[in-house]
């Protein structure tokens, strides 16, 4: 509590409104961007969309995602990072609004990459601007990565809310997220944030590339696309899957949705307690194993009680997965500024594959038939897993050699 405290006295009251608006920037993004997977169902019924179509509008948010992780950063230079802070994060206010307005899959195809442009640049500005802010303070980050979680788990119980006050609750639901998204626009127009991220004197320093002759790098890629696969699909898709399995009714799938983010918002603080104890190459594995496991028993489960534990324990298994991968690492993306961009943008492709394959899957055989997709993704995951544990095993013991050998 004593560091948490002397970050928030230590900054400012400028930048301590700034940190509030990337708390509820965080907030919206996480409440907007699950809550479109809870309305999906009720979505694709209202405008007649096939699984095909609902893939495809997942997966092009994916595309704004890895467009935005890319462009972010270009931005600034030229308009300065308050106005495309702002320009940018309004894609989820414009996106939300338009799925009201039409059901033309083009239409919504144009909505969704919008939403997948503002995640991006949120989390591409957020983390920039915190990391300047807390100079090196873990809790910070960690506390700002929280409002997503915090956002995510509200949103479905919101849905719940709204189907029960207005007949198609999807429609006051989506209203909802576009006035949150809104109101967050209208308080950033009053921070006092000007020029480009730190870092950015630094442009005219020789660029390298020397990351992408890594093994580390490509490996750690891998683990995070098939994990990206896994994950972007079962937020977008988890609650059709509910819903269509026809185990349990729209509104308890909007339940065990929030129960998924409950479980990854405590995995991510347990996973901070644990990593002082085991390396990185271990948690992947453990969590690697956990969603091959528990995915399996999503998929042929046939009772609430048994998806119950599925989607808890794959919300465990898969919280600490990205920024543990990120660690694993080790000081990459330090000696390559550049690699976080390509590494953001080749992972990304796995959110932008893995949901329409689902799609289309589905509109064949079946939501049950499309989840089971994703067992290829978690096997392909664990592989991965195993490797790279074998890997850096290799080198730690090859280092033990050379040091004897001296």
């Amino acid at each position: 509590m004593e560091q948490k405290e002397s970050f928030f006295r230590s900054i400012g009251r400028d930048n301590l409104y700034i940190v509030g608006n990337l708390f509820y920037a965080y907030f919206a993004q996480g409440f907007a961007l699950i809550m479109l997977g809870a309305i999906l169902p009720m979505l694709k019924a209202d405008y007649a969309l096939n699984y095909q179509v609902g893939g495809m509008l997942l997966s092009v948010q994916s595309v704004g995602y890895a467009a935005a992780g890319l462009g972010a950063g270009f931005l600034p230079l030229y308009f300065g990072l308050k106005r495309s802070f702002i320009l940018l994060t309004s894609g989820v206010a414009i996106g939300m609004g338009m799925l009201l307005a039409s059901g033309n899959p083009v239409w919504l195809l144009i909505a969704m990459a919008l939403i997948g442009i503002s995640k991006g640049a949120v989390t591409n500005y957020n983390n920039q601007i915190m990391s300047d802010l807390a100079r090196g303070n873990a809790g910070p980050l960690n506390l700002l990565h929280a409002f997503f979680a915090i956002g995510a788990c509200l949103a479905p119980l919101a849905v719940l809310l709204c189907a029960r006050v207005d007949a198609s609750g999807w429609r006051l639901a989506a209203a909802v997220a576009t006035a949150v998204a809104v109101l967050g626009l209208l308080a950033m127009s009053r921070m006092k944030l000007d020029g480009a991220p730190s870092g950015g004197e630094a442009e005219s320093a020789p660029v390298s590339f020397g990351f992408f002759r890594e093994k580390i790098f490509w490996v750690t890629v891998l683990i995070v696309f098939f994990y990206q696969c896994i994950e972007a699909s079962l937020m977008g898709w988890l609650t059709s899957f509910f819903v269509d399995s026809g185990v349990m009714t729209n509104d308890f799938a909007q339940v065990v949705t929030s129960a998924l983010w409950i479980a990854l918002l405590a995995g991510r603080f347990g996973c901070s307690a644990v990593a002082v104890r085991f390396r990185p190459y271990q948690m992947i594995l453990v969590m690697a194993a956990g969603q091959l496991g528990f995915l399996y028993l999503l998929v042929h489960s046939r009772s609430f009680g048994m998806m119950m534990v599925a989607t808890v324990g794959l919300g465990l298994s898969m919280s600490g997965m990205y920024g543990t991968s990120v660690s694993n690492a080790g000081d990459l993306f330090a000696r390559y500024p550049v690699c976080m961009g390509f590494f953001v943008l080749l992972t990304s492709m796995g959110a932008v594959v893995a949901p329409s394959a689902v799609g289309v899957v589905a509109n064949v055989a079946g939501m049950r038939a499309g989840l089971a997709v994703l067992l290829i993704a978690a096997v392909a995951l664990i592989s991965m897993a195993v490797y790279n544990a074998v890997m850096i095993c290799g080198r730690v013991r090859a280092k033990r050699v050379a040091r004897h050998s001296l």
